[in-house]
C-alpha cells in the first residue's frame, strides 16, 4: 500500500502543475508574439511561473528523499537547483518536435523535467487530460441550454460563438478567436471558431438550416481538414453542427455521413439539435 505522505506529494506537484500552466502559457504566448512583454499582467505571469516552479523544485527534492532515492535527489539537485533559483533559466522557452516537421513550445525546465521523471507514472498523468477534454465536451454538449439560460438570439454562427467563448472563459485562461500565436504555423486557411489553448482544442460551430446544408458543411470541413497544416495530429478538433428544428435528418445518420467522409482521427463532431434561429 502506498504510503500517504507520498500520495500527498504526487497531489500537491500535480495541483501545482496544473496552476502552473495557467500563467506559464501567456509567457510561451509571448514568446509567439501574442502580447506585448510590457503589459502590467508580464510581470504578473512571470512571478507565478517562477514561484510554482520554486514549489515543484522542492516538493520532488522531498518526494525523492522520502522514496529514499538518494542518487536521483542528488542528480535532481545538481542539474536542476541553478535553474530554478535564477528566475531567467527557469522561464526559459524549449521547442519540442512533432512529426510532420511541427514544434510546439514549453518552458525548457518542464522539458527537461518529463525526460528526469519518466519512471513515475503518475506526473503529468494523460488521464487527467482525458477528464478534462471530458469535461470540456459535456459543456459544449450543452449548448442549447447554455442559448436558452443566456436568452441569446441566433441568427448566425457567431451569435453561438460569442457565447460559447463568454461561458468557457469561466473555466479556462485560454480562450481566444483564431490565434496564429498560439497554434503556430498550423492554420493556413482553416481558422476555427474558438480555441482553448490550455488543452489544445479548436472548436468550430456550424449552423445548419436545412437538410440540404449538412453535406456542405462537410464538404466545407473536409477541405479545411485537409489543407490543416503543421501540428494537426497534435491538437484537437472538434466541429460543432447546430440543428434548426427543420433539419429532419437524425444524429445518427448525420455521423454516419461524418465516418464516411474519412476525417482525420482527431477530428470528432458534435451534434446539437432543436436550436431555435431566426
Amino acid at each position: 500500500m502506498k504510503d500517504t505522505r507520498i500520495e500527498y506529494l504526487e497531489k500537491e506537484f500535480n495541483y501545482y502543475y496544473n496552476e502552473l500552466i495557467k500563467y506559464s502559457s501567456q509567457i510561451i504566448n509571448n514568446s509567439n508574439g501574442e502580447f506585448d512583454h510590457e503589459d502590467d499582467y508580464f510581470s504578473f505571469y512571470e512571478y507565478w511561473t517562477h514561484e510554482y516552479l520554486q514549489r515543484m523544485y522542492n516538493i520532488l527534492c522531498v518526494y525523492f528523499e522520502s522514496m529514499n532515492l538518494s542518487a536521483f535527489l542528488i542528480e535532481f539537485k545538481e542539474r536542476f537547483a541553478s535553474v530554478i533559483a535564477d528566475k531567467e533559466s527557469a522561464l526559459k522557452i524549449g521547442t519540442i518536435p512533432f512529426e510532420y516537421g511541427d514544434t510546439s513550445e514549453d518552458l525548457f525546465i518542464l522539458i527537461e523535467w518529463k525526460k528526469f521523471l519518466a519512471p513515475f507514472h503518475f506526473f503529468w498523468d494523460k488521464n487527467a487530460k482525458k477528464e478534462e477534454i471530458d469535461k470540456f465536451i459535456q459543456i459544449i454538449k450543452s449548448t442549447n441550454e447554455i442559448l436558452k439560460l443566456t436568452k441569446t438570439t441566433v441568427s448566425k454562427e457567431e451569435d453561438i460563438n460569442s457565447i460559447i467563448r463568454d461561458i468557457l472563459n469561466l473555466y479556462y485562461t485560454e480562450v481566444t478567436p483564431y490565434s496564429e500565436g498560439y497554434f503556430r504555423h498550423s492554420f493556413k486557411d482553416y481558422r476555427p471558431d474558438v480555441i482553448i489553448g490550455e488543452i489544445g482544442v479548436a472548436l468550430e460551430y456550424k449552423l445548419i438550416r436545412q437538410n440540404k446544408e449538412i453535406g456542405n458543411k462537410m464538404d466545407e470541413l473536409i477541405i479545411d481538414a485537409n489543407r490543416y497544416t503543421g501540428n494537426h495530429k497534435n491538437k484537437k478538433c472538434i466541429a460543432v453542427f447546430c440543428l434548426s428544428k427543420k433539419v429532419s435528418k437524425t444524429s445518427k445518420q448525420i455521423k454516419e455521413d461524418w465516418n464516411k467522409m474519412e476525417f482525420p482521427e482527431n477530428w470528432s463532431l458534435i451534434i446539437i439539435p432543436d436550436i431555435e434561429i431566426e
